[in-house]
């Protein structure tokens, strides 16, 4: 039998120990035997004594308690699916079942919201995908960790015309600039929901299901979200960005294109500390970015690079929203188009759940169905420190 690392380590301590012991009294040769024996146990097993305790712990463990095994990730992913999808009858199960007096829940509080930690980056991928204003690489987005939302207000300075001033030695010091509450309050009171039903044979066959059900509430949510947080009226749905920017300051001067002048225009209608902005963007819908996409000079040449383009114009980046059409669509234009800081545009959202009910008041249990229902608190506001007088972000209407 081959011998571990350690066995043979400690085989070597062993024998330089008990070759010591050899030449000592007969009390010491005694005790130079024993460790020979010693040896010779541990060539037989081939393990070191803290191997073989640590084996030994490891069996009594399960002996004692073999449903408090260590499930890996994977074995935890597959449970987890399983317990969405209703299929409960896994003896390890039982454990996460205990205590309950029914499956029926209707308050999150309750325990009816499900979402696994391993599901969170699916669900941030997944908004930030549907809609760019949801993603913490283009705005001052963010998620907390619950889902719960905390109300907050919104302040800081106007760093694009603030200076400091030279004071003489003997001079008395002037009153100190305090941060400016311009932005709205961000409340936790509304509450975007998406619901889909699903059969118990669905469940239980789809794979992956518990997953699949989890970024398509993640996209409703965004979609929804996204729409809310530009085009918002405000009362029970956000105010929204584009109604906080009023009308739009630049248009396109003529319909159905989207000029050279035009784009110079917008781009210095923004302060230039405010387009040094390391998430100064342009943001706007496809149908503005279509026409975009067929701006051309005097001898109709592209002005944007149709080969290996990046999606930059004038050195920034351009973000794509669906949710930019809509403010407008109602009058007749094409869409708008927001130039500048983007990190004006604060959105906070709670962490989605998911919520697996199946009711009979809700009418679906009676058809074998469960009904899944997705939430999310969100808000957001513009922050604008000057007050409009020079605000870090433009609205452009495009016709």
């Amino acid at each position: 039998m081959s011998l571990s690392k350690k066995a043979i380590l400690e085989i070597q301590e062993l024998s330089s120990k008990a070759e010591m012991l050899a030449r000592g009294n007969p009390s010491q040769r005694k005790e130079a035997d024993v460790l020979c024996q010693r040896i010779s146990t541990i060539r037989q097993v081939g393990l070191s004594s803290d191997e073989v305790r640590a084996l030994y712990a490891e069996a009594l463990n399960e002996s004692i308690a073999p449903s408090k095994a260590q499930a890996t990730d994977a074995e935890y992913r597959s449970r987890f699916d399983n317990y969405l999808a209703g299929r409960t009858s896994e003896r390890e199960l039982r454990d996460f079942l205990a205590g309950t007096q029914s499956i029926t829940y209707t308050q999150e509080i309750a325990g009816g919201a499900l979402v696994p930690f391993q599901y969170d980056e699916t669900l941030r991928e997944a908004m930030a995908q549907t809609d760019p204003v949801l993603s913490a690489d283009v705005t001052s987005f963010s998620m907390t960790p619950g889902p719960t939302l905390q109300p907050e207000q919104i302040s800081g300075y106007d760093l694009s015309n603030i200076q400091a001033s030279i004071v003489g030695e003997a001079s008395q010091q002037n009153p100190q600039t305090i941060p400016i509450v311009l932005g709205a309050t961000l409340k936790n009171s509304i509450i975007f929901k998406a619901s889909f039903a699903a059969s118990v044979e669905a469940e239980t066959d789809i794979p992956s299901f518990g997953q699949k059900i989890t970024r398509a509430g993640a996209v409703a949510l965004a979609r929804k979200i996204g729409s809310s947080v530009l085009g918002g009226r405000g009362g029970t749905d956000i105010a929204g960005v584009v109604q906080a920017l009023g009308s739009a300051t630049v248009n396109n001067g003529t319909a159905g294109k989207i000029t050279l002048t035009d784009i110079n225009n917008i781009y210095f209608s923004v302060d230039r500390f405010y387009r040094a902005a390391p998430r100064c963007g342009w943001l706007m819908n496809d149908a503005a970015f279509k026409l975009l996409r067929g701006s051309v000079d005097s001898q109709n040449r592209p002005l944007l690079n149709v080969e290996r383009d990046g999606e930059t114009l004038l050195g920034r980046p351009i973000y794509v929203s669906p949710s930019m059409g809509r403010a407008y669509s109602s009058i007749g234009l094409v869409g708008a188009v927001i130039f500048g800081d983007l990190s004006s545009i604060v959105v906070r959202a709670s962490r989605p759940t998911i919520q697996r009910s199946i009711q009979s008041g809700q009418a679906d249990i009676s058809k074998g169905e469960a009904l899944w229902i997705a939430r999310c608190r969100a808000d957001a506001s513009f922050f604008d420190p000057t007050g409009g007088t020079n605000p870090p972000a433009v609205l452009a209407a495009v016709s």
